[in-house]
């Protein structure tokens, strides 16, 4: 196994190095940079013999690198193709120094490392990759780009010139959204290892789109990573597909959800109204005392009024399902919260930082039905320790535009209850007027305007209803 001592001593050797002594007008070659240009131990390099072996292209190439090693003062690395005493063309990796004296320029010098084979593999891969339809690029050891193909640039909308030399912007991502997965990356080039990720990637328009981004490092034959290759590709439908599928198993499954809350009502709440019915219809029947049997009618006329409530908030729910594709309305909902609070003014207190600009498409009876509802909770399950106080603010998040209500109530204990929560006939508290019929119907209305509902609570210091109107 090779030692880093085995490495720097096989660097050092393939490394050929020049120097040009303006002060004395010398121009020198080490034997391995003979060697590169394939000339013999004797050659003696000149300005003039020495450009012979670069053509006009390649000679400003290498005049450019010496000009930033000027202008810098610091030593400049630069790769240029020459054509050798024997007719080989070779690319050369050079890195260039310059020392001044009197602040002029006194001497030129620095190294040249045969990168042929190098270049010949990124070329001959270039060919085989230029035309697929995934996205490739090609780093060096650093992360600085050195090839992309087509694809690559189209999808991000660079040229080839904006990308050599840089890191790639596959990282040109949200880091707030995808800071896993940019340490992830960031991690896998640090330990030279393989890295598959997914994330939402934008290009300079900032059109966004999916990425599946494979990051494969190379070794060279002494087994130091000299590279990395980026194989992209763009996988914005089949992401939507998966989105638009786990939005069909969420519905699927709040239906399922929905038909399980309907098949208990039917099941329990409407046969324990028809059973009580069936029991005093039966005592009348059987009862002889007709003092008694009017008890008994006005107990059955009771039940049966309880099981027509009953098939009245169904027969709502239903006709809410029904209505889901029912035509919106833009509706300002400063105005409406303000004229839904008015009723409300003596026994709660209220404050709301709602824009007066802000209109939400909505369906305007299942607004108002929304509000007074919340506005009545607010009221029914106050705290006997303190004067009800109910917030009411707005946020816009994720296109989502956000009424959160806040009040300083009972509160729910979420922990027990959060499953039960929006269920048909379930309440908390044990209040007398509380049906458990309200929630259910806020839930369900909200839904079929494509929103959502969502609660926080602390049971004894009050709860936080949040309104998810959907403007996407």
């Amino acid at each position: 196994m090779k030692t880093k001592q085995d490495f720097y001593i096989k660097e050092t050797f393939e490394i050929g190095k020049w120097d040009l002594d303006l002060n004395n007008i010398s121009f020198f070659w080490d034997n391995k940079t003979k060697e590169i240009f394939e000339v013999s131990e004797c050659f003696i390099p000149s300005y003039k013999n020495a450009s012979a072996f670069i053509n006009r292209k390649n000679l400003i190439a290498f005049k450019s690198i010496i000009n930033k090693a000027a202008q810098y003062k610091i030593p400049v690395c630069g790769k240029f193709q020459i054509i050798t005493a024997n007719k080989t063309i070779k690319y050369l990796e050079c890195i260039c120094q310059v020392d001044y004296d009197l602040n002029k320029i006194s001497r030129i010098y620095g190294t040249f490392k045969d990168i042929t084979s190098e270049e010949e593999n990124l070329n001959l891969l270039s060919l085989v990759a230029s035309e697929t339809t995934d996205c490739i690029i090609i780093t060096n050891a650093e992360g600085k780009a050195i090839w992309a193909n087509k694809a690559y640039m189209k999808l991000t909308t660079s040229t080839l010139d904006e990308i050599i030399g840089k890191k790639p912007n596959y990282l040109c991502f949200n880091p707030e959204s995808n800071i896993e997965t940019l340490n992830d990356i960031n991690q896998a080039i640090k330990n030279k290892e393989e890295i598959k990720v997914v994330f939402h990637h934008h290009n300079k328009q900032n059109e966004k789109y999916w990425l599946e981004l494979n990051i494969t490092p190379i070794f060279n034959n002494d087994g130091i990573c000299n590279k990395f290759i980026g194989i992209g590709r763009d996988v914005t439908a089949t992401k939507k597909k998966e989105i638009e599928l786990k939005k069909i198993l969420e519905v699927t499954n709040q239906q399922n959800n929905k038909l399980l809350n309907f098949a208990h009502i039917v099941s329990h709440n409407i046969r324990s109204h028809t059973s009580n019915l069936l029991m005093v219809l039966d005592v009348i029947e059987n009862t002889e005392d007709d003092n008694e049997k009017l008890t008994f009618i006005d107990m059955f006329k009771e039940g049966t009024e309880k099981l027509s409530e009953t098939i009245e908030n169904l027969n709502e729910v239903i006709t809410i399902q029904k209505n889901i594709n029912i035509k919106k309305t833009r509706v300002n909902l400063n105005i409406e919260i303000e004229r839904n609070l008015i009723p409300f003014q003596n026994k709660l207190a209220i404050t709301h930082n709602i824009p007066k600009d802000l209109t939400l498409n909505v369906i305007p009876d299942y607004l108002e039905n929304i509000l007074q509802n919340l506005l009545s909770n607010a009221v029914k399950y106050q705290s006997p320790n303190r004067f009800p106080k109910l917030e009411i603010s707005y946020q816009n998040t994720d296109g989502y535009h956000i009424i959160n209500f806040k009040d300083n109530g009972l509160g729910i204990n979420i922990d027990k209850n959060k499953h039960k929560l929006f269920g048909m006939y379930k309440t908390f508290h044990g209040n007398e007027d509380a049906k458990g019929i309200g929630l259910f119907i806020v839930k369900n209305q909200i839904e079929a305007m494509k929103g959502k509902i969502e609660v926080e609570s602390k049971e004894g210091l009050g709860s936080t209803f949040k309104l998810f109107f959907d403007e996407k």
